[in-house]
């Protein structure tokens, strides 16, 4: 599918890009992991139409998927899926809350993405849609739009990402790439992350996961 295809599936043809606020955030790419082999080998050697992240934030590694793309002449697009309402751990960490930039009692992080992607030049390669997780997926399959590759980096509580991996995976085409963050395999800081990946990929019987670095990655069967 084709961006403008993916904004009439997603958007009734109406691109969130079209009309920037002229009074743009500063850049503020902050992130964690967002340049990482993993994302990189996944444009290079899928060429994937369409990538999929559950998890954005402010954009950083969506911007750098899709620089890619742009890079290797890779004619495909992200969907950035985010509530920008902060998971758990933003509400509960001080440093992190005051990340979600509340305005009038409401997170405004959407704004600080927004600027990032106008600012990057990235409008005509990423789809942002700000709906939680369960939601997204279901209108996914619902208008029929299927993954080549997805990056999973949304809630690190074992029980959130046990039910991101069972919403997303009926979305991930045959032979398609699964890449999640904060992956390690000693415990590290969320090891429910592991765990529950590793419980889905036994019970799925999937190739992997292979992990580098706090991400790990996996293949669906054909």
């Amino acid at each position: 599918m084709t961006r403008q295809d993916l904004i009439a599936a997603l958007w009734h043809g109406r691109d969130p890009f079209a009309d920037p606020p002229a009074d743009l955030r500063p850049a503020d790419l902050q992130g964690w992991r967002s340049i990482h082999p993993y994302l990189e080998e996944a444009v290079i050697a899928v060429r994937p139409r369409v990538v999929i992240e559950i998890g954005t934030w402010k954009g950083a590694s969506a911007l750098f998927l899709a620089r890619t793309m742009a890079e290797h002449d890779v004619a495909g697009s992200v969907i950035a899926v985010d509530t920008w309402l902060g998971a758990v751990d933003h509400w509960a960490d001080a440093a992190l809350f005051a990340e979600l930039a509340t305005e009038h009692g409401y997170p405004s992080l959407y704004r600080t993405f927004l600027a990032n992607v106008v600012r990057e030049g990235m409008t005509d390669r990423i789809v942002p849609l700000p709906l939680d997780s369960v939601n997204a997926a279901e209108l996914l399959r619902l208008r029929g739009i299927a993954a080549d590759v997805i990056h999973l980096d949304a809630g690190h509580e074992e029980a959130s990402v046990a039910a991101d991996l069972r919403a997303w995976w009926p979305i991930l085409r045959p032979g398609g790439l699964l890449i999640a963050d904060d992956y390690d395999s000693t415990g590290g800081r969320f090891p429910g992350v592991t765990r529950a990946v590793d419980a889905f990929c036994a019970e799925a019987g999937v190739q992997g996961p292979w992990s580098l670095r706090g991400k790990c990655k996996f293949i669906k069967p054909d």
